[in-house]
């Protein structure tokens, strides 16, 4: 019975500690450190393996959780998870498709809009400045560092679903 509720418990808590790892470093050297979106692909990767699992309030407690921690416009984060959502449900291939490359690509035009949108709410609405190189080696850094992360979502998606089942 305890096995049955960490194998339910698991992909929630994995989400959200990468979320708060993500940004914990933030704090102690004040905004310099150069970070992947690496929650961003964590979600991305959980949406596209198993849409069951995570529903639009989960992708909102997260987005939020994510926002809250970011330090800026608040929202925008949950509402492009909960579209990437949406796209996944209407249909099955949206996000993933058979050929990794073409996945890849999804990811990174989904990375780029989500990117540019948070860069013009903060030009847009924030009164500080954007630090644009800083935030494209993060953009790098994360479609590099997406297929590590993208299998070992799979992997774990896979033992926790024969778990689960």
């Amino acid at each position: 019975m305890i096995a049955n509720f960490f194998v339910r418990i698991f992909p929630y808590i994995f989400v959200i500690s990468f979320v708060y790892l993500e940004f914990s470093p933030v704090y102690f050297y004040e905004n310099e450190l150069v970070k992947p979106f690496i929650s961003f692909l964590i979600i991305y990767s959980w949406i596209c393996h198993d849409t069951n699992r995570f529903r639009p309030v989960w992708l909102l407690a997260f987005g939020l959780f994510y926002d809250f921690l970011k330090d800026g416009i608040v929202g925008i984060t949950p509402l492009f998870f909960i579209i990437l959502y949406h796209l996944q449900q209407k249909k099955s291939n949206s996000l993933v498709s058979f050929d990794f490359k073409e996945t890849w690509i999804k990811f990174i035009i989904y990375l780029l809009m989500y990117f540019v949108i948070i860069y013009l709410c903060n030009y847009f609405f924030e009164n500080h400045s954007y630090n644009f190189k800083k935030n494209i080696l993060c953009l790098v850094l994360t479609i590099v560092l997406f297929p590590l992360f993208f299998s070992l979502i799979e992997k774990l998606t896979v033992r926790f679903g024969k778990y689960d089942n």
